[in-house]
């Protein structure tokens, strides 16, 4: 009788840092619930630990070596939340900064370059989500539920564009809606659309981008953050990946 041996190594962790130490116990990442299904169909076993989470890959002996019990066949999207009790953990002055009009101000990363590629900034074993040594104004977003309404003065836009970020290329503005002179309030419905991170562009005199991600369960929970990690490959070194986020706060 054939027997299956399985063992789960780590993949990648998430480590949170604010002014470059440990954030203490009211910081945390837990998976978004939508996207759990996504991490058990491809054997990714999430463990939250004070300010950050570490993936275990799921692996099975094949009778030579261990190997992935899920191959990586196309890039795969994970999607973390980032949540802050206020009780216990001062917000960074990042939440403090900015204002965004497309929905709830949130901290909003990935793994992304603008041209979709994964991972380009590797260093090491560390990948930096941030752009700068601290997370700042690069790392804006708004949190929408799926129904994007948004007042604007009649004639300042003629148009509102999204495209979704994801892995292998660039933003792709598949998504158009006229904005007419009389109109006061545009918006865009995303039901019929994949959930997720999306840029948003108003074109007018003055254009208005954001980021947007759009998540009804996150838009009505206590959600400071969104980081999206893509894979397109398992790792499976002797040290898991690291994706790091540095806050500050003064």
């Amino acid at each position: 009788m054939e027997k299956l041996v399985w063992r789960y190594i780590p993949e990648f962790r998430i480590r949170i840092r604010i002014n470059n130490a440990d954030p203490g116990e009211g910081v945390r990442l837990e998976m978004a619930p939508l996207s759990a299904a996504t991490a058990a169909s491809f054997g990714l076993l999430i463990r939250s630990s004070p300010g950050g989470l570490t993936a275990f890959c799921k692996q099975y002996f094949n009778g030579v070596a261990w190997a992935p019990a899920t191959a990586l066949t196309q890039p795969v999207q994970f999607t973390f939340w980032l949540i802050i009790d206020k009780s216990r953990a001062a917000l960074p002055d990042f939440f403090e900064q900015g204002s965004q009009q497309l929905g709830r101000r949130i901290f909003y990363a990935c793994n992304l370059t603008p041209a979709g590629v994964i991972d380009a900034n590797l260093a090491g074993n560390v990948v930096a989500l941030t752009a700068a040594a601290n997370a700042g104004n690069t790392e804006n977003g708004a949190l929408s539920g799926y129904l994007l309404s948004h007042k604007v003065t009649p004639g300042a836009f003629n148009q509102i564009r999204a495209g979704k970020i994801s892995a292998g290329a660039p933003v792709s503005f598949t998504l158009n809606e006229t904005v007419t002179p009389l109109q006061d309030r545009t918006g865009l419905d995303l039901r019929p659309h994949p959930r997720g991170a999306y840029v948003v562009r108003l074109e007018g005199g003055a254009p208005l981008q954001e980021k947007v991600v759009f998540d009804q369960s996150a838009a009505t929970a206590d959600v400071c953050g969104v980081i999206d990690i893509f894979k397109q490959a398992w790792h499976l070194a002797p040290q898991p990946r690291e994706y790091s986020i540095n806050f500050q706060r003064t």
